[in-house]
């Protein structure tokens, strides 16, 4: 996976050049992480387009964090809009503004919101996503999908893209992990304030934990989707609905070797 570095924008990633258990490799300039495209600099528009030949962008937020800061509008690269959890669920989350000490007090188990993105409706939402994308034609790539923060609903999607493709689990967490290079500082801040001004020790741990990216997260939308279908082969074997000559044409499109 290669790190993309564009000023003003955090936690970019391309997922290309992963190793799967049958030892092909995943594509570069294929699928990219990232954050919301509200404000972008020319220069980064240019070496996403240029170099990386951004042709769609799949918005994974709710339609009220697109409207407070919608992705900037690119010559020739589709924006699609496909929110993973509703407002009620985007409200709790860590990557909405935390506006009281009470919402702060109330706010759930990062695991549990995890747990909540692959359930009910939003596993519906989750799995329109992964099939929109896997079955894009070629010309329609590289795509970029995000969230907010770029590690909740977009570690989830990117987790699932990457088991698909046949990568092993110990190397999907690894991706997801490396988001915390781009939100240690901003978890530090929200840590040392809420000390401050609060001087609530296990609350200011509580609230930083909400900004990083940690392994028992992942894991809890992983671990539920093998507890309700058996595994994550037959998740998507059930979900997706590919025959194996779809899978194999699919697989083919994303990975070398």
């Amino acid at each position: 996976m290669e790190i993309i570095r564009l000023k003003r924008l955090k936690n970019y990633r391309d997922l290309g050049g992963i190793k799967t258990v049958d030892g092909r490799v995943t594509k570069s300039h294929m699928l990219i992480r990232g954050t919301t495209l509200f404000d972008p600099t020319l220069l980064g528009i240019k070496l996403l387009k240029e170099q990386y030949n951004l042709k769609t962008i799949i918005d994974l937020r709710t339609q009220k964090e697109m409207l407070e800061k919608p992705d900037v509008l690119i010559d020739g690269v589709e924006i699609v809009h496909m929110p993973i959890i509703n407002e009620a669920v985007a409200g709790i989350s860590h990557e909405k503004k935390v506006r009281s000490f009470k919402t702060l007090m109330m706010m759930p188990r990062m695991e549990e919101l995890y747990v909540s993105m692959v359930t009910a409706e939003s596993l519906d939402n989750v799995v329109k996503v992964l099939k929109y994308i896997l079955t894009l034609p070629l010309q329609k790539f590289s795509v970029v999908f995000h969230c907010t923060a770029g590690k909740d609903r977009t570690g989830v999607i990117s987790a699932l893209l990457l088991s698909f493709l046949g990568v092993d689990r110990a190397t999907v967490i690894k991706d997801y992990l490396l988001t915390n290079k781009n939100v240690q500082f901003k978890a530090n801040m929200a840590y040392l304030g809420l000390l401050l001004t609060k001087g609530n020790h296990k609350l200011a741990h509580k609230i930083k934990h909400y900004f990083m990216a940690e392994p028992d997260f992942i894991k809890a939308s992983l671990n539920r989707l093998e507890k309700d279908f058996g595994s994550l082969k037959e998740f998507f074997k059930q979900k997706l609905g590919f025959s194996e000559e779809e899978e194999k044409e699919i697989k083919d499109k994303f990975l070398e070797g």
